[in-house]
Order: C-alpha cells, then structure tokens, then sequence
C-alpha cells in the first residue's frame, strides 16, 4: 500500500514496528498465491483439499454472481459460517466485490442471530448449501453450492480489488448498551494485523499452518483462518468445534501454531493431557488473562513449544499486543505479560486524569494505530474517539495494565464491569437487558468463576415482592437465556438474593453478593 504510512504517535507509551503495508486486502493477497502457488493446498476439510487455484477461482464465480445481484461497495452480506472450503470462498467473494461479509454462527441460538440480523439489515445471506438455513431468520438465502463454476478458459478475475479503506467484515461482540454490536473492520486494520501476526505464529514454510475449529464469527478463528492464507499456507478446517480428538490427532509434521483460550486449555488437559510438542510448534493463547499456573500444569509437554500470549479487543482487529516466551523463561506475575504493540500501532496507559503513566504505573490502556476499527454498526461507542494527541484515531480498551521495566505490558484487570468467559467478551448489560424482561425480575448480577475446566456464569437475581406473578424457576431462567445467548454465557447457577450489594462507589459488588447469598439456607437457587 504505497504511500500510506502510519501516523505519528507523540507521547505514547509503547510504539510497534513501523510497516509499509503488503497490500490494499486479504483479497489481494490471496489472489498473489493462486497466481505464484496454484497448486499449493489452501484448505483441507476431512478428506478433501482444496488448492489456492481452486479456492481463487471458485471465489471468482461467486463473485461474478454477487456482481449479478447488484453488491454495491460498502454492503453487508450475511455468511452462515460453517467451516468448509465454500464458505471460505463465499467470504472472500463478498470482500472481492467490496462489500463485507458478516459471519453468522449456525449453532448460536435463533433468538440471538436475529437480534444480528435485525441490525445487520442484509438483503440475503449466504450459506454453503448444507445443513439448516433456520438461523437466517427467514431472509432470501443464496444456495453458493448451486452457483456454477468458471468455465475452465474464463480467466479467474475480479473487476477491481478492494481498497484499504473499504470494510472487510462485521462482527459481533457484547455491547453496554444490552445488544451485541456490530464491529465494522476494514482491510487496512486487516491486512496490518495479518502481517504482524504471522511474525508470533508463522516460524516455518510449508505444511499445516493450523486448525480452524472454532467459530468462524469469533476473533479466535480470524487469526486462524486469514493469517495462514494471506501466506500462502495450509489451514485445517474441524468440522465440529468440540470434535478435540481431531484436533489433537498425531501429526507427521506437527501445525505451526494452535489458537484457543484458556479455558480450551484447561478442558484440553482435563479430557487429554496432550503432548503440544507432536502437534504444535507454537500456543497461541488470547481472549482471556492467562494464568501462569495453567502453562506450569502444561509445562512437561510444552519443551520446545513456544507460547504467544494475545491480547486486544475486538474494536482493535483481533489482536494489538503479544507477549512470545518460552515456558521455562515465564515472568513471575500474576498473570502474564501481554506484550507490545503490533505494526503501526501505538499504547498509551494513562491515569484517571487523562495523564500519562510510566514505568512501574498502573493506567487505562489505550490503543491507536491502523487496527483501530471504523465504529460500530449503526454508530454510536464513545470508546473510539479522534484525537491528535493519540496520533488520530484511537479506541479506549477499559483495561487497567501495567507498565512493565522491559518495555512490555502486564494486564491487571478490567475497568468497568465487563467479564470474558471462554474466550467470549460480554457485557452485563447484555445478560441484564435478557434476564429481567422475565416475570417478576427485578434486578440481577452476574460472577464468572474460574478455575475449573471451563469458566461459568452465575447470576444471582432479586425478585419483585409487589408482583402478583409467579416467580420463575432456575430452569426456566436459565431456558429463556438459552434461547438468546451463546451457551457459554448462559448461567450455570441462578442465586434468589434479597438485594443486590453496592459498594462505596454506588456499582453493584458481586462478592459481597455472592457472601449474602452463600449465608442464605442452603445457598440453592429459585
């Protein structure tokens, strides 16, 4: 991308790499593999590989039809993102004629995905012809497998690449607000992150870079899944993201790296024990705080495996800082660093008063640089903001992070009442909006516990003495929110308390909750 360089950055903390960019869109770079290494496998699905030639030119068909359909630059097409080789192309078809895909999880509740599609608005969504389309919510539906491919003499062509500063995807994370938003990234923060992130996961050339297992309209799977490709490497698609005998099966030559939260660790080594040196070079580790104590469990298996600890919220691509280690060289901390800033990207940790913070200082992390998304579906988010001072556009992350003396950042905590469980971000606020429009609700709090082989959810409600209605039950609870939210967020447990507890600052204080809850008899739920 000739000519645009990344902005200045005065006063910041931390400053990445200064990088010229490799291209205007992962679909350029995609397209320089199918011309320099055809015949190079991109994907392998069970039994089935598919080369860079194949994937191109079956994205060029579906291209051409999404052109007959009128896609305009800018326009949001649905995906329903199961992993095959034809959803692959299906995303890279809708980027090809500049609009952005949205990746629709077929396995989230239907509740949830209308409430994604409702902002979404898209005139049809796509989908690879197997399976249910219930999930698209009634909207017209493209069957991509009944597009006929290119003829063989039809040259394998687009009408012109994306630009930098167009949208590549949309994806959903939990917002303050009670409904998931809609974060809107373009091929610059793209084609940034993917270059950067290839320098922590990519050490080798040549064989299976790595598994794609989980959802395809999660930031884990982003990684997974454009990284190796805009590389011209090999991804391995398992079909059922729980299907963990597959994902850990011996390999002759073991992947470049494997991505998963913690929590997947923790169920790895429950279920498994695996031995990481036969099947991976590299863990990338990210979504949640990574404790020491989970790689010290791992630690007789990981000799000679490199770990990438990866942070960044969604607002900033996937990823913006990574801490790479060696197990045996871990920091003694609470948990572990999280690194520095990726390519043309810059941290500023600053204290209550906007003021900035140094060395051995604890501050709100914020970030800037070209991984900085457009905003939020349908505006709104005061999170992002323009400001010189930051070096242009920047996003506040809301997380407290320490300055460390080698010039890398340790994560301490959350500054609001935001929680991650399995890798997944949400916002109180969301499971609030859900769990008081039942009968009789009227307050709640949520705690994640950890520590287990997966973290959980667990709410602890107040009912409303005045309602003549009749309470509803844990089970009927935890049902209603079965049908809104991904399963790892419903909660596990659902405490009665009398009022919810506050602090000296006025904001709910869940462990005092929790104390009030555990003096009641039999601490059991309604």
């Amino acid at each position: 991308m000739t000519g645009h360089r990344a902005g200045e950055f005065p006063g910041a903390t931390l400053v990445g790499e200064r990088r010229e960019l490799p291209a205007s869109s992962v679909v350029e770079l995609i397209r320089r593999w199918a011309e320099t290494t055809p015949d190079a496998v991109a994907l392998e699905c069970g039994d089935t590989a598919t080369t860079f030639r194949q994937l191109w030119r079956r994205s060029v068909s579906l291209a051409a039809r999404l052109r007959e359909m009128d896609v305009q630059p800018g326009e949001v097409i649905g995906v329903i993102a199961r992993r095959s080789a034809e959803t692959v192309a299906a995303m890279i078809a809708v980027m090809a004629v500049r609009g952005a895909y949205a990746p629709i999880d077929p396995t989230n509740p239907v509740g949830r995905v209308r409430l994604i599609l409702d902002q979404v608005r898209p005139r049809f969504v796509l989908w690879d012809g197997t399976g249910s389309v219930e999930c698209a919510s009634g909207l017209p539906t493209l069957d991509t497998s009944g597009v006929p491919d290119l003829p063989a003499d039809a040259p394998a062509t687009v009408t012109s690449d994306p630009r930098h500063d167009d949208l590549a995807y949309v994806v959903f994370t939990s917002g303050s607000t009670g409904m998931p938003k809609g974060v809107l990234v373009e091929h610059r923060s793209l084609v940034n992150y993917i270059g950067w992130a290839a320098t922590h996961v990519l050490p080798q050339a040549g064989g299976a870079a790595c598994p794609v297992f989980a959802s395809m309209s999660f930031d884990l799977a982003l990684t997974t899944l454009w990284v190796p490709l805009a590389h011209g490497r090999t991804i391995v698609m398992i079909e059922h993201s729980t299907d963990y005998a597959s994902l850990y099966a011996r390999r002759a030559r073991p992947y470049d790296f494997i991505k998963a939260t913690p929590s997947h660790f923790r169920l790895f080594e429950r279920m498994f024990q695996p031995d990481y040196r036969s099947v991976a070079r590299r863990l990338m580790i990210g979504g949640e705080p990574l404790d020491p104590a989970l790689l010290r469990q791992m630690a007789d298996r990981l000799d000679g495996v490199e770990v990438v600890n990866h942070y960044g919220p969604t607002e900033t691509t996937i990823g913006c800082c990574a801490y790479r280690f060696a197990v045996r060289d871990m920091p003694d901390s609470p948990t572990l660093p999280i690194g520095s800033p990726a390519w043309n990207t810059a941290a500023y940790v600053v204290d209550d008063r906007g003021g900035p913070v140094g060395v051995g200082g604890q501050g709100e992390l914020i970030i800037s640089g070209f991984g900085i998304a457009r905003g939020y579906l349908g505006g709104g988010g005061d999170r992002f903001f323009d400001d010189p001072a930051f070096g242009g556009r920047a996003y506040r992350t809301g997380d407290i992070v320490e300055v460390l003396p080698d010039g890398v950042l340790l994560h301490l905590g959350r500054q609001d009442g935001q929680l991650k469980v399995s890798g997944h971000r949400f916002e109180t606020a969301e499971l609030r909006r859900h769990i008081l429009s039942l009968p009789r609700l009227a307050d709640a709090a949520f705690d994640v516990v950890r520590g287990g082989v997966l973290d959980t959810v667990e709410a602890f409600v107040v009912f409303d003495d005045r309602s003549a209605q009749t309470p509803p039950t844990e089970r009927e609870i935890r049902t209603r929110l079965a049908c809104m939210l991904p399963r790892e967020l419903v909660p596990r447990r659902v405490y009665v308390v009398p009022e919810i507890k506050v602090n000296a600052n006025g904001k709910q204080d869940v462990r005092a909750t929790r104390a009030l809850a555990e003096t009641l008899a039999g601490g059991t739920g309604p």
